[in-house]
């Protein structure tokens, strides 16, 4: 028989002490399993979460090129399908699974959203101003941008800003005198027509849907920034040069002297006029050309800047001149002009998402390739054209 005294009955815990430490035990616990990992379900065999069953397959450094190459490329596929030629089914089998990865990995949810239907209207209208801009020396000047208005959008008054003024204490505040009638953002329609190999719409990767999308905003960006610059006529956005009222003026000469001077007067023009250069994304604008004569002027007498007159034009890929940026596009060939002006005096309206059709024309069948039409509508106008200054009779 054992003589190993048992352990006495543990004493019980006064009621007052119990309810002292009760809060303190529940806050203990709740922080305790606070901190616990959350517990998951096991995934169904052989389905692993998308994210890491796809991880890397669909990473991109332009996401809005991606996701209009996927638009393309999905328009493609409905377009075989409506046709329901048996022989492309097998053809077309591995792009529409590579399709369906994508939106199984939820990635690009923009192009799927909506229960499948293509690039919701919401995101596709703020997405293609990023497909347009590489090629769109304005929207990479950084203009004010609205979206999505339809028809017609009524900005306000064409040269009135905020107007501030002094009143008596209990005066009404009274309205300015100035009316020059109202700034419309209206809905031109640009129609782009591309011809693309079906073997090039079948690829199923990211690399190749960028690569149509690119080929797709150069050109509708290249459209879009003649309009704005040299626009002109019942069918067109008016453009910066044929807007009324901006400050235009024949060059002074072609000497290192004068075509310094001029470039420094256009922005004196926009001074004189008293809007303030910060934050209203000063910038020039010339052709290549032109930029590239000045960035090879030489001072023969130096001056700590290696001899170059204009010394921030050294630096190609982000050249400037007195301090702003230079933006340099061929649209303005033949047109013997450079300008200076402010981005944010300058709308640009995107009216309506980019439409896009598919389909065969003319001997397309044929040669195995479909025809795509882009439609996209949108406008320019200038707020203030005194914000803007041109020099004509360019011709270095």
């Amino acid at each position: 028989m054992s003589t190993t005294p048992k352990p006495a009955a543990p004493a019980a815990v006064p009621p007052v002490v119990e309810a002292a430490l009760a809060p303190l035990i529940t806050k203990h616990v709740e922080a305790a399993l606070a901190a616990r990992p959350p517990v998951t379900s096991p995934a169904a065999p052989g389905r692993g979460p998308a994210l890491l069953k796809y991880k890397g397959m669909f990473d991109t450094e332009q996401p809005a090129l991606a996701a209009l190459g996927l638009r393309l490329k999905s328009a493609f596929l409905e377009y075989e399908d409506r046709t329901g030629r048996e022989k492309s089914k097998a053809l077309n089998q591995p792009l529409r699974e590579w399709l369906e990865k994508v939106k199984s990995a939820g990635v690009f949810e923009s192009v799927f959203a909506q229960g499948g239907n293509l690039w919701a209207r919401e995101s596709r209208s703020e997405e293609i101003i990023d497909v347009l801009r590489p090629a769109s020396i304005l929207l990479r000047a950084g203009p004010r941008i609205e979206s999505g208005y339809g028809a017609k959008l009524t900005i306000g008054v064409i040269n009135d800003g905020v107007q501030v003024q002094w009143e008596g204490e209990d005066e009404e505040a009274s309205e300015s005198d100035l009316d020059t009638g109202d700034l419309i953002l209206g809905a031109f329609k640009a129609m782009g027509t591309i011809r693309i190999g079906n073997s090039l719409l079948r690829k199923g990767n990211l690399r190749s849907a960028e690569q149509l999308a690119a080929d797709v905003g150069r050109a509708m960006g290249l459209a879009f920034d003649t309009a704005g610059l040299v626009g002109k006529g019942p069918k067109t956005p008016t453009g910066i040069l044929n807007t009324q009222g901006i400050t235009k003026k024949a060059i002074t000469g072609t000497s290192i002297e004068q075509k310094v001077a001029d470039l420094k007067s256009m922005v004196a023009d926009v001074l004189e006029a008293n809007i303030p250069l910060e934050g209203a994304n000063p910038f020039y604008f010339m052709t290549s050309t032109t930029m590239m004569g000045l960035s090879s002027l030489r001072d023969a007498a130096g001056s700590g800047t290696g001899g170059w007159v204009f010394p921030g034009l050294q630096d190609l890929q982000n050249p400037t001149i007195n301090g702003f940026p230079v933006h340099h596009t061929q649209s303005l060939a033949g047109k013997n002009l450079m300008g200076f002006g402010l981005a944010q005096e300058l709308y640009f309206g995107n009216a309506a998402p980019l439409e896009i059709e598919m389909g065969e024309n003319g001997n397309d069948f044929r040669r195995d390739r479909k025809t795509l039409r882009g439609v996209q509508e949108g406008d320019w106008q200038v707020r203030r054209p005194k914000a803007f200054s041109i020099r004509t009779g360019v011709t270095y």
